[in-house]
């Protein structure tokens, strides 16, 4: 049997691919995406659990086309018909089944712990309510922008970047048509942050 003889030079390139790629990986930013459901209808009485309105099928394709080009790798939702099919373009597009979770503000922190354990360094996208967006923000150890969302702020982008370090970003931009009440501080618009960087939401 014929001996083969491995130059030393080749383990030391291996190493060193070795721990560039274990950086690499430590490296990696993890983005959530969070935003509200698209526009729900209204004129049904005593409904508990709408759909969405012409204009919120409309938003949730802005929504898919918004992020077509950012690898989501998973899509959570809550128990109601309107965060599901805000889901559902993007969720063809991207073959993904969404997964619901519990937007209980009792449990949210959790939620984040989980999303941040099983999906680390991987971009996801999280659909809420007017009312638990800020929990969910700040349970990532984001900065809470507003007391709440308006019942008529529905053109909101919020994404929170979490880097290796820990430290915590968080931007936000306006997406689809115009249909809001507040307006975004200028801290945390994404030009007002990264200048160099071409705006990647939808300009107004």
């Amino acid at each position: 049997m014929k001996n083969v003889i491995i130059p030393a030079n080749f383990f030391k390139l291996l190493f060193i691919c070795l721990l560039v790629s274990n950086f690499s990986a430590l490296a990696q930013k993890t983005n959530i995406w969070i935003v509200r459901h698209a526009e729900k209808v209204t004129t049904i009485a005593k409904d508990d659990d709408p759909v969405l309105t012409a204009a919120g099928q409309k938003r949730a394709e802005a929504l898919a086309k918004e992020l077509k080009g950012d690898h989501i790798k998973a899509i959570y939702v809550t128990k109601y018909k309107r965060t599901g099919l805000t889901a559902r373009p993007l969720a063809y597009k991207a073959k993904l089944l969404p997964r619901v979770y519990d937007a209980d503000t009792a449990v949210v922190k959790q939620f984040a712990k989980t999303i941040l354990k099983n999906f680390r360094g991987n971009n996801v996208l999280i659909i809420g309510h007017s009312n638990t967006l800020m929990p969910l923000l700040n349970a990532f150890g984001s900065e809470m922008p507003f007391a709440g969302l308006d019942e008529q702020d529905y053109d909101m982008l919020f994404k929170v970047t979490i880097k290796d370090n820990g430290k915590v970003e968080l931007a936000i931009d306006y997406y689809g048509e115009k249909h809001h009440t507040n307006e975004i501080p200028e801290k945390y618009q994404p030009e007002i942050n990264h200048p160099e960087s071409v705006r990647p939401f939808t300009n107004y």
